[in-house]
């Protein structure tokens, strides 16, 4: 299991990155009681988060034991790397109004209920590039993990996505008026770097895709074809060894 702890990392820091739930955070701190308003923010977000991690795990564990290696077989390895190409040929040829990261609204009951439901709806709604999420779950369904295993992985991950808008939090509450004209450049740039941000997670986790396909197809064709070598005939005319 530790060995799945790097690449889970990986992915939840490259996961963290996202600038919709960035751009929010930070326009959250620029209005007045940020403190409890992030918090129920960021505690929507893991929530929905963890849930949708949680569900997505036991429905692919449940799938992998029905299909067996169903996953293996040469079609499903076949739509796999087709997925992967696809990903990747989006990420290059995406418009350029795709992914723009867009201030919000205020949520109309503007509780804290209100807020943590504006992070589970930013959740929902990015949930398209939340790509590095699906190859975590995907490592970890492949692992072939019990759930008292997997489950304080999935846990780490989750407070590894969540992590930045904390740390912006801490840093609001070190320096105060201070990051006022900073965050808001830094909400502006993350704005306008959105769209490369969520197409350079597409074009990675479509390489990574389409380079797993490749990989496994290529170790199951040898395993095929050593198979065949070993249940050949012997030739009549094939002499013996010693």
């Amino acid at each position: 299991m530790d060995h799945l702890l790097p690449s889970l990392t990986l992915l939840a820091l490259l996961d963290s990155l996202n600038p919709s739930a960035l751009v929010v955070a930070l326009w959250l701190l620029s209005r007045p009681r940020a403190a409890p308003r992030l918090l129920a923010y960021v505690a929507g977000i893991f929530l929905a988060y963890l849930g949708l991690g949680i569900a997505m795990m036991l429905g692919f564990n449940a799938l992998r034991d029905g299909l067996g290696d169903a996953l293996d077989h040469p079609a499903a390895l076949l739509a796999q790397g087709l997925l992967g190409a696809g990903l990747l040929a989006y990420a290059i040829l995406a418009p350029s109004g795709a992914h723009q990261a867009q201030e919000p609204s205020a949520p109309a009951t503007g509780t804290l209920a209100g807020y943590a439901l504006l992070g589970m709806g930013v959740t929902v709604a990015e949930l398209v590039t939340a790509l590095p999420y699906f190859a975590a779950i995907a490592l970890l369904t492949g692992a072939e993990l019990s759930p008292f295993q997997w489950l304080p992985l999935l846990l780490g991950y989750n407070l590894v996505f969540v992590a930045p808008p904390l740390l912006l939090l801490a840093l609001h509450a070190v320096l105060g008026r201070r990051t006022e004209a900073r965050f808001a450049r830094w909400r502006e740039r993350l704005r306008r770097g959105a769209r490369e941000a969520t197409l350079w997670i597409f074009a990675l986790v479509g390489v990574a895709l389409l380079g797993d396909a490749a990989s496994r197809w290529i170790a199951a064709s040898k395993a095929s074809s050593g198979q065949e070598n070993r249940d050949a005939p012997l030739s009549p005319f094939a002499r013996p060894n010693g």
